[in-house]
């Protein structure tokens, strides 16, 4: 007689089979979520990129937001599945409507772009405008983005806001408008201290404004913008403000990338 299989041992495998099934058929739309973030964190080898999507498509079906959120951003990006700018615009629609903040500036960074939708400042300040009042950096910046254009005197504004935030494009936008005077008074001390910070902050295209800047300013004020800039990158750098919204490619792009699915929790 074959001896019995430990107790312990016959629970693992029942617990292992159980998981590799997936999740049950009456499972809600937050547990096939968390099934599709447990496949999209599997092994690039083991891991069944069709099934990872379903689970997210099941989920986001049954109007689970932050599920809406990560299909869209599939669709945006053309990761795991063929890129289609129109049907994200359609999932982030989906979670904008419920409030979702990171779903409203991904549609409107879509209508600003004019990627899928046809290009509409007006549509995208409708979908960037409830983001940015809920303190979203991306949102702000956008939307400064968008108010140079249809209300200039509104973007530096916006562009502070999400300098104050950590975004060197912000940074950079916000000492132009400082620079040249457009929508805020003209300060070039102000606007030197802001690009020295945008530069630090990895924006390059700040070098160029540094130098032209410089050579209108004293070595006195010089020396108090870098003591200034130095001060305030303590306070404004995105590794301080981020709270765990940092750390992919193109977020410091001139027009932002949406966070990845492994981030987005933290870019609410």
């Amino acid at each position: 007689m074959r001896p019995m299989m430990p107790l312990c041992i016959l629970l693992m495998v029942v617990v292992a089979t159980t998981s590799a099934q997936g999740p049950p058929l009456n499972a809600n739309a937050e547990e096939l979520f968390d099934h599709g973030m447990n496949a999209l964190a599997g092994s690039s080898v083991t891991r069944n990129d069709s099934d990872t999507v379903e689970l997210f498509r099941r989920s986001a079906q049954k109007g689970y937001a932050p599920a809406q959120v990560v299909l869209g951003y599939f669709y945006d990006t053309g990761t795991l599945i063929a890129g289609d700018q129109n049907e994200a615009a359609d999932w982030y629609r989906k979670a904008a409507d419920q409030g979702d903040p990171l779903a409203q500036w991904s549609l409107g960074r879509l209508y600003f772009l004019g990627n899928g939708p046809r290009q509409d400042y007006k549509e995208a300040e409708r979908w960037l405008k409830p983001a940015a009042e809920q303190g979203d950096p991306f949102a702000n910046y956008l939307l400064g983005r968008v108010m140079q254009d249809r209300d200039y005197t509104k973007a530096p504004d916006y562009f502070l806001k999400a300098a104050r935030q950590g975004l060197p494009q912000a940074q950079y936008h916000y000492a132009v408008a400082l620079k040249d005077g457009r929508g805020i008074p003209q300060d070039r001390f102000k606007a030197y201290v802001w690009f020295l910070i945008a530069v630090d902050g990895a924006n390059a295209t700040s070098t160029v404004d540094l130098t032209d800047i410089e050579s209108k300013l004293t070595t006195d004020q010089v020396e108090k913008a870098k003591s200034r800039a130095r001060a305030l990158e303590g306070k404004f750098s995105r590794s301080v403000t981020a709270r765990g919204c940092t750390g992919w490619v193109g977020e410091f792009d001139d027009v932002p990338l949406p966070p990845p699915p492994r981030l987005q929790r933290f870019c609410r």
